[in-house]
This record gives structure tokens, sequence and C-alpha cells, in this order.
């Protein structure tokens, strides 16, 4: 093998060409290919690995990666035409060892990219419209799976009455869309809930308007 890899930070790409060099006597063949074969597979995963941390802002796994890349560095060492056939299989075992942590980092990285995917939130402004003859006396608004992000629009300080509008409202639009939640209560104790498809909003914001179903007696909203 030669060397390949010299300073890296976080990680460099192995590159597959002239590796290893076969010269006359020596180990078998068939035992070298299996080296190469081992090699081959380590720096496609080291290479996944690579590409898939450049992806995330957490530093906290650079300093596994990179022992793990110097290991690497020093199976490249190896010249596997004077090795014997035992050492080279103490080798591949090394080179598998390698890549199941590399496997294992792997994961680990794939479920930071998504913690730090969720995290993300798009503020969406929203404006809400009392189209019904109804004063509303609470209005809150939470996203569907976390009622502990309840937003008191009202705070007690006033009725929401009809013809009005209340301008300065936001949810937060998660990586999954999660569909957030409409609480009201009217000054006759009648509550209602109304879910909200954010899926469908943009940072634009939306404007919805409530109306009442004359039939069912239920708060609907109108775009």
């Amino acid at each position: 093998m030669r060397k390949r890899m010299r300073g890296i930070g976080r990680l460099g790409v192995i590159c597959l060409s002239c590796l290893m060099l076969l010269g006359c006597g020596g180990p078998s063949e068939e035992k070298i290919a299996q080296a190469q074969e081992t090699y081959a597979q380590l720096a496609k995963i080291h290479n996944e690995v690579v590409e898939a941390h450049k992806e995330i802002k957490d530093a906290s796994l650079d300093k596994g990666l990179q022992a793990l890349a110097e290991k690497v560095d020093k199976v490249d060492d190896f010249a596997l035409n004077e090795m014997k056939d035992e050492d080279i299989d103490f080798l591949i075992e090394t080179m598998n060892t390698i890549k199941q942590s590399y496997e294992e980092y792997l994961a680990k990285i794939n479920e930071i990219k998504a913690s730090e995917e969720a995290a993300v939130l798009i503020p969406i402004p929203l404006t809400l419209e009392n189209n019904t003859e109804q004063t509303f006396s609470q209005i809150i608004l939470h996203p569907q799976n976390d009622i502990s992000q309840k937003i008191d629009v009202l705070q007690g300080a006033f009725g929401f009455e009809p013809k009005q509008s209340l301008t300065g409202l936001v949810l937060n639009k998660d990586v999954n869309a999660t569909p957030w939640v409409l609480e009201l209560e009217n000054v006759e104790g009648t509550s209602y809930t109304l879910e909200l498809p954010v899926k469908d909003f943009d940072e634009n914001g939306k404007v919805l308007a409530l109306t009442l179903d004359a039939e069912t007696g239920e708060i609907l909203f109108q775009e």
C-alpha cells in the first residue's frame, strides 16, 4: 500500500488507485486479493463518513474520527508483497475492525443530522380574523406534539370580538411540518379545537378567517 492521507482535519477522502503493489514470491495472490477487497470496503465506508460528516455542525465526533483516519493511514503503509499470509490475515482483521467503527460513526452522524434538521424552525407569521358573531375570551396556540410550547394569545387582557383581527402571531414550522393546534373558548365557556396544516404554510405568512358552521355549530377557518 502507499500512504494517501496526510495532515487531515475533518477527514479526507481516500483515493483507490495503486494502493497495493504485487511482487514476486511472498504471500498468495488470493490473500492479497482479499486484503485489497477489504481495503476497498474500508475506503468506501471512510468516504461515506467523510461526506456525511460535512453535513453536520456538531464537532463532538471530530477527535474520534481523526483517530480512525490515522489508523487507516497506518494500514496504508503496509506493502502486501513483503508480508506473510498470516500477517495479512491480521491486517484484514484490523481493517474490518476499523470498518465496523466507521459504520457505528456513520449511524451516529445520521442521528445528529436528523436532530439538527429537526431543530431548524421556520417562523410563519399568522393573522387571525374573527368572522363569527362570537367573542372569544381565550385563544391558545401550540404544536400538536408539544403542549409545553403553548402560547396564550390574549393573556386574559381582552376578548377577541367579531370583525376584529389579531396580527403578530408566529408559528414555528419544523422539518416535519408538525401541525399546530388552535384552541378557542368563547365568553359563554364553549371550547373549540382546530388543527392548522402548517405544511401548507410558508414564511410569507398566513391569514386565517374564523367562521361558524351554522349547521354543525363548529368553528372553521377560511384562508
